[in-house]
């Protein structure tokens, strides 16, 4: 669970093992302590924050190699009994799980951890083919596919892209699995 999830945990480290439900919970919870409305972030919005106006696969740029300066994933560090990744980036960020919270280099908005240390879920219904849905958020007690993004510490270079997705469903957790919130204005 998102108390234990296998691995050392602190309050600096992203949350994992939480459902879709869950993070919705969380993020009315947190609207009704702070008056403030916080969600999930539509898909679309998630991409366009993780990639600030870049083109390239990376907001860092194409080389996913250069990883490790700016996020958490499948790299040569050696995990518990000296385990280690089949396929790897090429460069070492010293975790073999989640990392604290920005621990990495930020994009140029100064957003920490957009790709690599947990796959976040999204609001949208997920789409294998982008059909308008990405825009959008989708409503409580759905049970089709969601879109989740962003990659994680066990990401595999392929997979730690801003445009790369994919769909779970909402009763879904997983230990690398974690969300990040948006506040409406």
């Amino acid at each position: 669970n998102w108390r234990k999830p296998g691995y050392e945990q602190k309050d600096n480290y992203p949350v994992v093992c939480v459902t879709w439900n869950d993070a919705n919970r969380y993020a009315e919870w947190l609207s009704q302590q702070t008056g403030q409305t916080y969600r999930l972030p539509s898909e679309a919005e998630w991409e366009y924050a993780a990639r600030v106006g870049t083109t390239a696969a990376r907001y860092w740029g194409d080389d996913p190699n250069q990883a490790c300066r700016y996020a958490n994933v499948a790299d040569q560090t050696k995990g518990p009994e000296g385990n280690s990744w089949d396929v790897k980036h090429d460069c070492t960020d010293g975790y073999w799980y989640s990392a604290p919270v920005g621990s990495f280099q930020p994009n140029d908005w100064k957003l920490y951890d957009m790709l690599g240390n947990v796959w976040e879920w999204t609001c949208s219904a997920y789409a294998k083919d982008y059909d308008g849905s990405e825009a959008k958020c989708t409503q409580r007690g759905t049970t089709g596919p969601l879109a989740v993004r962003g990659g994680a510490w066990s990401s595999l270079p392929d997979r730690v892209r801003s445009a790369n997705r994919y769909g779970g469903v909402p009763s879904h957790r997983d230990l690398n699995l974690g969300f990040r919130l948006a506040r409406s204005l």
